[in-house]
């Protein structure tokens, strides 16, 4: 069962394969080079990228009428919608 979700977080972590992670890391763009090295866009706005082309190139499921869904089945309440 997942851990509640804390308000103050904007962010989550994903978990993906390291390979995968590699393959998206080859398509963050270099922001600008600094005396210390070079700054390339973080994980999460590189993945903001690709799901956001996903989105518009994908229609969603039939199966979930447009809400969140789960990764965990749970018998007491539908988990698709965050803790508060």
């Amino acid at each position: 069962m997942p851990k509640k979700r804390n308000k103050d977080n904007i962010n989550t972590t994903i978990s993906i394969r390291w390979v995968d992670k590699k393959e998206m890391r080859k398509y963050a763009r270099l922001i600008k080079t600094t005396k210390t090295g070079k700054n390339y866009e973080s994980d999460a706005e590189v993945f903001f990228k690709i799901l956001d082309n996903y989105k518009r190139t994908s229609p969603l499921p039939g199966n979930n009428d447009g809400k969140p869904t789960s990764t965990y089945p749970s018998k007491n309440r539908d988990e698709s919608q965050p803790r508060s």
